[in-house]
Protein backbone atom coordinates (compact mmCIF):
# COMPACT_ATOMS: atom_id res chain seq x y z
CA UNK A 1 0.00 0.00 0.00
CA UNK A 2 1.53 3.79 -0.68
CA UNK A 3 0.55 6.22 1.45
CA UNK A 4 0.13 9.54 -0.36
CA UNK A 5 -0.32 12.69 0.86
CA UNK A 6 -3.42 14.46 0.66
CA UNK A 7 -4.46 16.55 -1.89
CA UNK A 8 -3.85 20.10 -1.32
CA UNK A 9 -4.42 23.38 -3.24
CA UNK A 10 -0.91 23.65 -4.12
CA UNK A 11 -0.45 20.39 -5.14
CA UNK A 12 -2.87 19.80 -8.26
CA UNK A 13 -2.78 17.21 -11.08
CA UNK A 14 -4.67 18.06 -13.67
CA UNK A 15 -4.42 14.64 -15.70
CA UNK A 16 -5.93 13.24 -12.40
CA UNK A 17 -8.56 16.15 -12.03
CA UNK A 18 -9.59 15.40 -15.60
CA UNK A 19 -10.13 11.57 -15.26
CA UNK A 20 -12.10 11.80 -11.76
CA UNK A 21 -14.54 14.30 -14.02
CA UNK A 22 -14.79 11.94 -16.69
CA UNK A 23 -15.57 9.06 -14.03
CA UNK A 24 -18.13 10.87 -12.73
CA UNK A 25 -19.59 12.05 -15.68
CA UNK A 26 -19.79 8.26 -17.21
CA UNK A 27 -20.83 7.44 -13.77
CA UNK A 28 -24.13 9.75 -13.87
CA UNK A 29 -24.65 9.04 -17.48
CA UNK A 30 -24.85 5.08 -16.98
CA UNK A 31 -27.18 5.40 -14.08
CA UNK A 32 -29.62 8.04 -15.61
CA UNK A 33 -28.65 10.89 -13.01
CA UNK A 34 -29.71 13.82 -14.56
CA UNK A 35 -27.98 16.14 -11.81
CA UNK A 36 -25.50 14.33 -11.56
CA UNK A 37 -24.38 14.72 -15.21
CA UNK A 38 -24.97 18.49 -14.82
CA UNK A 39 -22.68 18.78 -12.16
CA UNK A 40 -20.16 16.17 -13.22
CA UNK A 41 -19.02 18.81 -15.96
CA UNK A 42 -18.01 21.62 -12.82
CA UNK A 43 -15.10 22.07 -11.14
CA UNK A 44 -15.65 20.15 -7.89
CA UNK A 45 -15.71 23.17 -4.56
CA UNK A 46 -12.83 23.55 -2.57
CA UNK A 47 -13.24 21.67 0.69
CA UNK A 48 -13.88 24.10 3.65
CA UNK A 49 -10.96 24.70 5.97
CA UNK A 50 -11.03 21.60 9.36
CA UNK A 51 -9.79 24.94 11.65
CA UNK A 52 -12.99 26.24 12.72
CA UNK A 53 -14.23 28.87 15.50
CA UNK A 54 -14.64 25.26 17.80
CA UNK A 55 -11.14 24.32 17.24
CA UNK A 56 -9.71 27.73 17.92
CA UNK A 57 -11.85 27.80 21.07
CA UNK A 58 -10.55 24.49 22.08
CA UNK A 59 -6.82 25.41 21.31
CA UNK A 60 -6.88 28.95 23.37
CA UNK A 61 -8.87 27.07 26.01
CA UNK A 62 -6.18 24.46 26.42
CA UNK A 63 -3.23 27.31 25.78
CA UNK A 64 -4.75 29.18 28.55
CA UNK A 65 -5.35 26.60 31.18
CA UNK A 66 -2.72 23.69 30.54
CA UNK A 67 0.28 25.06 28.95
CA UNK A 68 0.32 28.96 30.48
CA UNK A 69 0.97 27.02 33.78
CA UNK A 70 3.19 24.71 32.83
CA UNK A 71 5.53 27.16 31.27
CA UNK A 72 5.05 29.87 34.13
CA UNK A 73 5.55 27.45 37.25
CA UNK A 74 8.42 28.70 38.72
CA UNK A 75 9.49 25.30 39.79
CA UNK A 76 12.60 23.31 39.07
CA UNK A 77 11.52 19.66 39.57
CA UNK A 78 13.28 19.54 42.79
CA UNK A 79 11.79 18.28 46.39
CA UNK A 80 12.28 21.76 47.85
CA UNK A 81 13.38 25.04 47.10
CA UNK A 82 16.38 26.80 48.47
CA UNK A 83 16.32 28.12 51.59
CA UNK A 84 19.30 30.02 53.47
CA UNK A 85 16.90 31.92 56.57
CA UNK A 86 15.52 28.36 57.99
CA UNK A 87 16.65 24.86 57.71
CA UNK A 88 14.12 22.31 56.24
CA UNK A 89 13.64 18.77 54.91
CA UNK A 90 11.27 17.26 52.35
CA UNK A 91 11.08 13.46 51.21
CA UNK A 92 8.99 12.08 48.28
CA UNK A 93 6.72 10.90 47.44
CA UNK A 94 4.88 11.01 50.50
CA UNK A 95 3.76 7.72 50.84
CA UNK A 96 5.55 4.75 49.87
CA UNK A 97 5.59 0.53 49.77
CA UNK A 98 7.51 -1.33 52.04
CA UNK A 99 11.12 -1.50 51.52
CA UNK A 100 11.50 0.57 47.98
CA UNK A 101 13.23 4.08 47.08
CA UNK A 102 12.54 7.71 48.33
CA UNK A 103 13.66 10.74 47.12
CA UNK A 104 15.01 13.44 50.43
CA UNK A 105 16.23 16.99 50.00
CA UNK A 106 17.19 19.50 52.75
CA UNK A 107 17.64 23.05 51.97
CA UNK A 108 19.45 25.77 54.86
CA UNK A 109 21.81 28.24 55.71
CA UNK A 110 24.99 27.28 54.49
CA UNK A 111 26.72 27.08 57.18
CA UNK A 112 26.80 23.69 58.65
CA UNK A 113 27.27 20.76 58.50
CA UNK A 114 24.22 18.34 58.42
CA UNK A 115 22.97 14.81 58.89
CA UNK A 116 19.98 13.28 57.75
CA UNK A 117 18.65 10.46 59.92
CA UNK A 118 15.49 8.03 59.38
CA UNK A 119 13.61 7.38 62.51
CA UNK A 120 16.12 9.05 64.92
CA UNK A 121 15.62 10.97 67.77
CA UNK A 122 19.14 12.03 68.48
CA UNK A 123 22.59 11.63 66.63
CA UNK A 124 25.96 11.95 68.23
CA UNK A 125 29.39 12.19 66.92
CA UNK A 126 32.03 14.38 65.85
CA UNK A 127 31.13 16.78 63.02
CA UNK A 128 33.44 14.63 60.45
CA UNK A 129 31.66 11.85 61.38
CA UNK A 130 30.87 9.40 61.65
CA UNK A 131 27.38 9.85 62.91
CA UNK A 132 25.37 7.06 64.85
CA UNK A 133 21.59 7.19 65.75
CA UNK A 134 20.09 6.21 68.96
CA UNK A 135 17.51 4.29 66.75
CA UNK A 136 16.84 4.24 63.32
CA UNK A 137 19.90 4.57 60.54
CA UNK A 138 21.66 7.61 59.17
CA UNK A 139 20.72 8.37 55.57
CA UNK A 140 24.02 10.44 54.56
CA UNK A 141 27.18 11.46 56.62
CA UNK A 142 27.74 15.07 57.34
CA UNK A 143 26.93 17.23 54.72
CA UNK A 144 26.91 21.15 53.51
CA UNK A 145 24.40 22.86 52.14
CA UNK A 146 25.90 24.50 48.61
CA UNK A 147 23.53 27.15 47.41
CA UNK A 148 21.56 26.75 50.50
CA UNK A 149 20.18 23.16 49.43
CA UNK A 150 21.33 19.66 49.33
CA UNK A 151 21.30 17.53 45.91
CA UNK A 152 17.91 15.43 45.89
CA UNK A 153 18.82 11.91 46.50
CA UNK A 154 17.50 8.44 46.82
CA UNK A 155 17.52 6.26 49.99
CA UNK A 156 15.87 2.47 50.69
CA UNK A 157 13.11 2.69 52.71
CA UNK A 158 11.72 1.49 55.88
CA UNK A 159 10.80 -2.15 55.79
CA UNK A 160 8.22 -2.27 58.29
CA UNK A 161 4.73 -0.11 57.87
CA UNK A 162 4.16 3.08 59.65
CA UNK A 163 4.88 6.63 59.61
CA UNK A 164 8.48 7.50 60.24
CA UNK A 165 10.50 10.76 60.33
CA UNK A 166 13.36 11.75 58.23
CA UNK A 167 14.75 14.15 60.28
CA UNK A 168 17.66 16.87 59.60
CA UNK A 169 20.05 17.31 62.24
CA UNK A 170 22.57 20.66 62.50
CA UNK A 171 25.69 20.72 64.41
CA UNK A 172 25.76 23.76 66.98
CA UNK A 173 28.33 23.80 69.76
CA UNK A 174 29.05 20.62 70.47
CA UNK A 175 26.38 18.61 69.59
CA UNK A 176 23.94 18.16 66.52
CA UNK A 177 20.71 19.44 67.23
CA UNK A 178 17.36 18.34 65.50
CA UNK A 179 16.53 20.78 63.20
CA UNK A 180 13.88 19.75 60.77
CA UNK A 181 11.56 16.78 59.78
CA UNK A 182 9.73 15.75 57.54
CA UNK A 183 7.20 12.59 57.62
CA UNK A 184 6.96 9.05 55.54
CA UNK A 185 3.96 7.09 55.28
CA UNK A 186 5.10 3.92 54.77
CA UNK A 187 1.60 1.22 54.12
Amino acid sequence: MVLLPPDSPRRRDRSREEAARKQRARFARDVGDEHGQAWAHQTPRPRRSKFTLFVASIFVAFAVLGALPLVLHDGDSQLIRPNCESPAVAAGPARIEPGTNFAWQAAGPPQGPYVLALDAATVTGPAGGPVTPDTGRVLSAPITLTGCRSAQTLAAGPDNKGTHEVALFRRSGTGWARVAVALLDVS
